[in-house]
């Protein structure tokens, strides 16, 4: 089976009001290219959008509620070359695999889940692909590593570094747990 990695360097431009902060990932990943993760892209309301584009990949972003700098699963919305993708979930799950992310790209069955107890660890999976991801380092010395099982193409790619730029912390029960009180707090907040 094929194996490949790829490395993206965290970058921030931190640069006027807070508000426009940007962050992300970029870097080259061999045949296809420079890839530039950004979040949040642009920001309607409550709702942070993160996008990804590059030499040859679809240019691919995902929609939702904002969780810190990045958009959450919750309401989410993904777009690959300028088609919604709808995405299933079963937040009710007690596994990590019954917990993943669903979605159907260009008649594919894709499935984005957590691969271990931290949220740091996932992988998106279809037939005869996985691309592992690992967000790794601190400071300046953060990167987003993509380890590729199979014969993956452009798409496959984007769609796991769109991911990087998501909240996946609901994948896992324990990050459902906090993110729920989280979310709590800050609602309590409203009324004091």
């Amino acid at each position: 089976m094929q194996q490949h990695t790829y490395a993206l360097e965290h970058w921030e431009d931190r640069s006027g009001h807070r508000l426009s902060w940007k962050f992300g990932y970029r870097g080259t990943a061999a045949e296809f290219g420079q890839i530039e993760v950004v979040y949040p892209k642009s920001r309607h309301g409550d709702r942070h959008v993160t996008e990804v584009s590059g030499d040859s990949v679809p240019t691919t972003s995902f929609t939702g509620w904002a969780y810190g700098r990045k958009p959450s699963l919750h309401m989410g919305q993904l777009s690959v070359g300028g088609a919604g993708i709808r995405l299933k979930r079963n937040r009710w799950a007690q596994t990590r695999a019954g917990r993943a992310l669903r979605m159907q790209v260009a008649g594919r069955e894709y499935r984005y889940l957590a691969t271990s107890g931290r949220h740091r660890d996932r992988a998106l999976v279809r037939d005869g692909v996985e691309i592992r991801t690992r967000r790794h380092g601190s400071g300046a010395r953060k990167k987003a590593t993509f380890t590729v099982l199979g014969p993956a193409d452009a798409t496959d790619l984007a769609l796991a570094a769109v991911m990087c730029g998501v909240n996946t912390r609901n994948l896992t029960r324990g990050g459902a747990v906090r993110a729920f009180f989280g979310r709590s707090l800050n609602w309590l907040e409203v009324f004091q």
